[in-house]
């Protein structure tokens, strides 16, 4: 496996994504009315993996923005050719993912950034929902808090689809919440493949759990109380 020193941590990288900050943190001010709530959670040490729904392009700078850590995320693999924008994720060494697919590359480079302790983001329905409801999650993220025992923090995000699109408002108004971080444990009894699903279940219950009902999707209902 690749060192994840190789992927976007020289110092071109550093000063790139410091510059970056302010500017996300400003565009975020001009494009919604934004609340934070558990921001006391994300100072955490050690690998963690930031594991979110999804529901717009914007999410990845909504969240790195607001983060005070340096953070890393998937990013669609077109975006990389891209014009300035595909030079910037390079740069700064984002993770090009082939969506709709296995993709063991992808994979890979998240086990090493983990590995460095670097924070992850990752979105695992895989795709926007269109109708600001939960999808059903991949089970990949589950296979990356296996593989490295990174601490999961789960955020939800709220009206995040509404900014810059038709219909959406001026500045609309969009949550960020973070929840209480923990470590997923494979449970007893169960074959890989169904641990996979139970830690993913697990975790998007986290997020739903920071979710009013009727944004709860395919998580909608299931028991949220043992979270």
């Amino acid at each position: 496996m690749k060192k994840a020193a190789t992927y976007g941590s020289g110092r071109l990288g550093s000063i790139i994504y410091t510059v970056l900050r302010p500017v996300a943190r400003l565009l975020i001010l001009l494009v919604c009315r934004v609340s934070v709530r558990g921001s006391e959670h994300v100072s955490v040490a050690g690998p963690l993996l930031l594991v979110s729904n999804h529901l717009s392009w914007f999410d990845p700078i909504l969240v790195a923005g607001l983060l005070p850590r340096r953070t890393w995320f998937f990013a669609k693999k077109e975006i990389f050719s891209w014009p300035i924008v595909g030079w910037l994720v390079r740069c700064t060494g984002q993770i090009p993912v082939h969506r709709g697919e296995s993709d063991r590359a992808a994979l890979e480079q998240a086990l090493a950034y983990l590995q460095e302790q670097r924070p992850l983001l990752i979105f695992p329905e895989g795709t926007v929902a269109r109708q600001e409801q939960m999808l059903q999650a991949h089970t990949g993220v589950a296979m990356l808090v296996l593989r490295t025992g990174a601490t999961v923090l789960p955020v939800a995000l709220s009206g995040s689809r509404r900014i810059l699109r038709p219909g959406g408002g001026w500045r609309p108004h969009v949550s960020v919440q973070f929840g209480e971080p923990f470590v997923p444990v494979l449970p007893i009894g169960l074959t890989r493949k169904e641990g996979l699903r139970s830690i993913t279940q697990e975790m998007m219950l986290h997020i739903a759990t920071l979710l009013p009902p009727e944004q709860r999707g395919a998580y909608r209902d299931l028991p949220l109380e043992k979270m």
